[in-house]
């Protein structure tokens, strides 16, 4: 069995692309699931994409050492160039963000996920983030092998966001991950909690 290296990360700034932060969507999965496609420039996200390369590469050794049969899986990731309406490369990359909204543990005991949200100056937040918002992410990384597909792959599983530029829609110790930045603020103060899987590597934000 290949030892799953859990990395947690913080992303460069983006655009939010049908974020569901807020609440979680249950349209295709009953349980709900919290996502956002987070939209950022080439030139921003290649030191991520070679970060979460490695790290899919490195568990892809590892599962080699235990089965060398593993050497065929294809490699799949949750990042994909965007391409405009003519298939042509805008210069940006699309990075795919989905957490859970209940897990179901190994014991059978169950917890309640959510994405703590954060302003510019790292206070919790109750705001609405919408579509095109401006926003950091930070996640874990949890490589996966999955042989219905012949793969292995990644899943970035985010755990908070901080909004620096907000676009609403419809009218704190997570908070220490990031550093304040000049922008949004929020004007009403609610808690929020987040579950965090402590045998995660520290966040420098």
């Amino acid at each position: 069995m290949a030892r799953i290296k859990r990395e947690t990360f913080v992303t460069p700034k983006g655009t939010a692309v049908y974020p569901w932060l807020n609440k979680p969507d249950t349209k295709f999965s009953p349980e709900g699931e919290y996502k956002v496609t987070l939209k950022i420039p080439t030139s921003e996200a290649e030191d991520l994409i070679s970060r979460l390369t490695g790290i899919a590469e490195d568990y892809h050794q590892e599962l080699i050492k235990t089965d060398p049969k593993s050497k065929h899986l294809r490699m799949n990731f949750p990042w994909e160039e965007e391409m405009d309406d003519q298939g042509n490369v805008t210069g940006n990359y699309l990075f795919k963000f989905k957490q859970k909204a209940n897990i179901t543990g190994k014991d059978g005991s169950s917890y309640s996920m959510n994405v703590a949200l954060f302003d510019a100056k790292r206070n919790p937040s109750s705001s609405l983030v919408g579509g095109g918002s401006e926003i950091k992410v930070a996640a874990t990384v949890w490589p996966y092998k999955m042989n219905s597909t012949k793969t292995v792959g990644l899943s970035l599983k985010p755990t908070a966001v901080q909004i620096i530029n907000l676009v609403s829609v419809g009218g704190g110790s997570a908070a220490s991950m990031f550093n304040d930045e000049d922008g949004f603020v929020e004007d009403i103060k609610t808690p929020s909690e987040v579950y965090v899987d402590d045998t995660a590597e520290a966040c420098d934000f």
